[in-house]
């Protein structure tokens, strides 16, 4: 039992060590992050590049993390996320070659909020996939 106590106890130490330090991000970003499986973070000058401890980032998961941890937490507090400048999120997998990348310049989120759960669609014309690590510019 005492070894099985220690086993848990050093998995759940293991665990805390492993959560990503956010707190070098603005407090909307750092709070809408954790829990993602985000591996490293980095906002610079309007990007948000983000890498996800999985192998592969697929459309669905792309689109539902844009929907409810970017715009979401942007209609929740309109007035920090203005101050961030938010002009595009990348989030590329673990091995930082594949991913995706959303323009989110100007009030784009706010014209999802109005759309209701039609956001696949809204989310995919704004998106373009990054390959070797790579995203383009603009979507």
């Amino acid at each position: 039992m005492k070894k099985m106590l220690a086993l848990l106890l050093s998995a759940a130490c293991t665990l805390a060590v492993a959560e990503t330090d956010l707190n070098h991000l603005p407090a909307p970003l750092n709070k809408s992050l954790r829990g993602n499986a985000i591996k490293s973070a980095q906002l610079d000058n309007g990007v948000l590049r983000l890498q996800m401890d999985k192998p592969a980032v697929s459309e669905l998961v792309y689109s539902t993390f844009v929907f409810h941890n970017i715009c979401a937490e942007q209609w929740h507090h309109p007035d920090q996320f203005a101050k961030l400048a938010l002009a595009k999120v990348e989030l590329l997998n673990a091995s930082g070659q594949q991913g995706y990348a959303f323009d989110a310049r100007g009030d784009v989120c706010v014209q999802m909020g109005q759309l209701g759960k039609k956001f696949g669609a809204f989310i995919a014309q704004r998106t373009v996939p990054c390959e070797a690590g790579l995203c383009p510019k603009h979507p």
